[in-house]
């Protein structure tokens, strides 16, 4: 009797979990997630691509043509655009194949797995990719230097290396932003 007395104790001692959300929620939460992750999708895509014309113009319009660091400071830029480009279109693209109608097992396994591969690329590539611009647009101001005002050369260097600061600032929260939506996910499985 003491054996039993004990095991119920034991029993008695289990907290009453319930779970903090059920599956509607946690499906109704995984759809404005990705809702809100298309729209940014399109927001970056539309945002770096306006940026890709204006170095592109800049380039033509400026006979760039020759090989000096001028030349290689705005290919620099343009080509690292354009891979973020390929990559967010990437990411859409897999985004749009992974289905809400599927088991909540399935789809957040999905999902998961479309986070761990964003994961990556803001852990590995993103890196990569802004210091590679941040070398690129440093590589446009002896050009700058020589061809500007005193004031604007000034006006295009604080802006240009603030807007780097501010912008990797905003990049770092979203980032963390992600990975905490990686661990929701994972503590879902």
């Amino acid at each position: 009797m003491t054996e039993f007395n004990t095991i119920q104790e034991i029993w008695n001692l289990q907290s009453d979990t319930k779970p903090k959300q059920n599956a509607s929620d946690l499906i109704a939460k995984a759809q404005e997630q990705t809702k809100t992750l298309k729209r940014n999708h399109y927001w970056t895509i539309g945002i770096i691509s306006v940026t890709v014309f204006i170095l592109l113009f800049y380039f033509f319009w400026t006979n760039s043509h020759q090989f000096n660091s001028l030349t290689i400071g705005l290919c620099i830029m343009i080509v690292m655009l354009i891979v973020r480009i390929v990559l967010e279109i990437n990411s859409s693209v897999k985004l749009k194949s992974i289905k809400p109608d599927l088991s909540l097992t399935d789809y957040s396994q999905k999902i998961k797995t479309f986070y761990e591969g964003r994961k990556k690329i803001h852990l590995i590539l993103t890196p990569i990719i802004y210091i590679s611009y941040f070398v690129g647009f440093t590589m446009l101001l002896p050009t700058f230097k020589a061809n500007f005002s005193n004031g604007f050369y000034l006006y295009c260097l604080v802006s240009g290396y603030g807007f780097f600061f501010v912008f990797g600032y905003f990049l770092i929260k979203q980032i963390r932003k992600e990975l905490k939506l990686i661990e929701f996910l994972k503590g879902i499985n």
